[in-house]
């Protein structure tokens, strides 16, 4: 939180900032589903050897289902509670693609499911509770996320 208490967008996310040079940029996409992202873990962000860190794992699971929820218009939350469950590794330097759907939201939360795929398996999956944080809060993400919806809803 800043020092005027409004959470803000830096572009130094860990999972999706574009200026964070030791970071993953993953490049997140909308539709009425949900969100989702394809990358590779760089050998930087290892825990055992050619193994994602389970806390990377953990960070994208995360990332993944916020996006899914500003899709669905509720842009200004944080993590209130978030489920990891490893069933695989994730290989470092290896293909992935992260999906994530927004389950439930109303105006006090969100519940939210995500799954990480690599090497034709699931290699984690994770559920989310998401709640509201200030109204002043409007990242760049959320920003795309409610331009994304506007331009699917003038094509319908």
């Amino acid at each position: 939180m800043s020092a005027e208490g409004v959470w803000r967008d830096d572009g130094l996310c860990l999972v999706c900032g574009a200026d964070n040079a030791a970071g993953l940029h993953l490049h997140f996409t909308y539709s009425p589903a949900g969100a989702r992202a394809e990358g590779e873990v760089p050998p930087h962000l290892q825990g055992y050897a050619r193994t994602a860190h389970g806390g990377v794992v953990s960070a994208i699971l995360d990332e993944a289902m916020y996006y899914a929820v500003a899709a669905r218009g509720m842009p200004g939350v944080a993590t209130g509670e978030l489920t990891v469950r490893y069933r695989a590794p994730l290989h470092t330097a290896t293909p992935f693609t992260v999906e994530a759907t927004c389950e439930r939201h109303t105006r006090r939360f969100a519940k939210c499911t995500a799954q990480i795929w690599s090497e034709g398996r699931v290699v984690a999956d994770a559920e989310g509770l998401f709640l509201p944080v200030q109204a002043e809060f409007r990242s760049a993400a959320a920003r795309q996320a409610q331009e994304a919806g506007e331009a699917s809803n003038e094509d319908a």
